[in-house]
């Protein structure tokens, strides 16, 4: 994995597939335990979480598209 900084703010990750998997898991554990504590910080985080989603459905759509 490797990180770097795109501009102020904004971090640009290249990974592989398993180090995504990995991290997008530990995001949803942590949202499923943070509903119990903070339901603000859990639905900020349910909604990165389902940004992240829509991108990865928009891709697989992309590359369906290409076969």
């Amino acid at each position: 994995m490797t990180l770097d900084w795109d501009r102020p703010g904004v971090v640009r990750a290249t990974l592989k597939v398993q180090e995504l998997a990995a991290l997008v898991a530990g995001a949803r554990l942590a949202a499923a335990a943070l509903a119990a504590q903070s339901a603000e910080q859990a639905d900020e985080l349910e909604r990165v979480l389902n940004g992240f989603d829509r991108s990865l459905d928009h891709l697989r759509r992309s590359v369906g598209a290409l076969s």
